[in-house]
């Protein structure tokens, strides 16, 4: 059974979701400008995607009716 979605989609999407906080943070808290918030983004979102992308495991297989009973 293999429903999931591919690897880099999962990265893309954590990625993404981070980038967006981040730029939110750098604009209202730290009263960046809207480009500066863009590099900011920028650059979190490519350091969350390398750092997912080294360490994002294929998934497992589960327990199986064979092995067990």
């Amino acid at each position: 059974m293999k429903d999931t979605a591919p690897k880099s989609s999962g990265i893309i999407a954590v990625a993404a979701l981070f980038s967006i906080v981040s730029m939110g943070v750098s604009f209202v808290v730290f009263q960046f400008s809207f480009g500066q918030s863009l590099i900011v983004g920028a650059a979190v979102a490519t350091l969350v995607g390398v750092v997912l992308s080294l360490g994002w495991r294929e998934p497992q297989a589960g327990p199986s009716e064979k092995n067990g009973r």
